[in-house]
């Protein structure tokens, strides 16, 4: 397959997800009379990483069933569904734990379509360094408000705009308003902005995101690596060379270019990985230089 067609490929992927699942709708609200993929529910797979301009980073390192880990770059941890209008289920960090349960399935809301909306509750239960306990209990109310058009760092992008306000259980008052930017096109918000009363407006907005293939299986990790020394090893520039995962979410397509002189005489060449995990296309261009036993390492992060 040489560039051209990966070009085509890497559009296509992005516009039909790996599971069959999503498909396009043409809607009422579309934006300069686009059509715009119905937002079906992401599934998020260990190895998928987003940085957002905040500072906030997030690696999915595991699945376990409907439930996503991940770990952030401050070292914080946490668990919760693919549906991320529900609040995390645990999480920990340097100065607390905590867990909540909602009343909310795993998929609602979801797929998005304007006008969709719903209510759920949720309990919360923090505990504290020192062992104290703080309990609260939450209503929320999410709705689709409507599509729009948004530039991240990360690029520019058609979205369906989600607001989810909440409110005490006890008195009733305005405690909080999410709003998401989500994006069909890589099946994930690229914006949120957070309002909470008596404390400063804040935006989060997507910089970039990947995946890291050490998060693999070590049975993938290995068939990957054998590919991938032989993309480099004899693999004609431009021409791409095809790898999936041993459940089928996963599909790599390696591109090699010309190869040239490590800094200590070693053979390297620069390549292009494209992955297709569960309806998200992810690029990266990297580099690789041959090893003493034949294989091919990674020079750059």
């Amino acid at each position: 397959m040489n560039l051209r067609n990966i070009c085509f490929l890497i559009v296509a992927l992005s516009l039909v997800s790996i599971s069959g699942c999503s498909h396009l709708e043409i809607l009422n609200q579309s934006l300069d009379s686009k059509k715009v993929m119905i937002a079906d529910l992401p599934s998020y797979q260990a190895g998928e990483y987003y940085f957002y301009d905040n500072g906030l980073s997030k690696i999915a390192v595991k699945r376990t069933e409907d439930v996503v880990h991940w770990q952030y770059g401050n070292g914080a941890t946490s668990q919760g569904y693919d549906n991320f209008l529900i609040p995390q289920i645990s999480w920990s960090t340097e100065v607390n734990t905590g867990k909540i349960t909602a009343s909310a399935s795993p998929d609602f809301l979801w797929p998005l379509r304007i006008g969709n909306s719903g209510k759920f509750s949720t309990k919360q239960t923090i505990t504290r360094k020192n062992g104290t306990l703080e309990e609260t209990e939450r209503m929320w109310e999410c709705q689709v408000d409507g599509l729009k058009q948004i530039t991240v760092p990360a690029g520019h992008f058609d979205t369906y705009v989600i607001s989810c306000n909440r409110h005490s259980a006890t008195d009733g008052k305005w405690r909080g308003r999410m709003t998401y930017y989500y994006s069909p096109e890589i099946r994930q918000y690229v914006k949120l902005t957070k309002e909470y009363p008596g404390r400063p407006y804040a935006v989060e907005q997507l910089s970039r995101s990947g995946f890291n293939s050490k998060y693999l299986i070590e049975k993938d990790q290995n068939t990957l690596q054998k590919t991938l020394n032989k993309t480099l090893e004899s693999g004609a520039a431009g021409v791409a060379r095809n790898w999936k995962s041993s459940f089928g979410k996963i599909s790599v397509w390696l591109i090699p270019y010309q190869g040239y002189t490590g800094v200590e005489g070693q053979q390297c060449r620069e390549y292009r990985s494209v992955y297709a995990v569960a309806g998200r296309i992810h690029q990266h261009t990297r580099k690789a230089c041959k090893t003493a036993d034949g294989s091919w390492r990674g020079v750059d992060s």
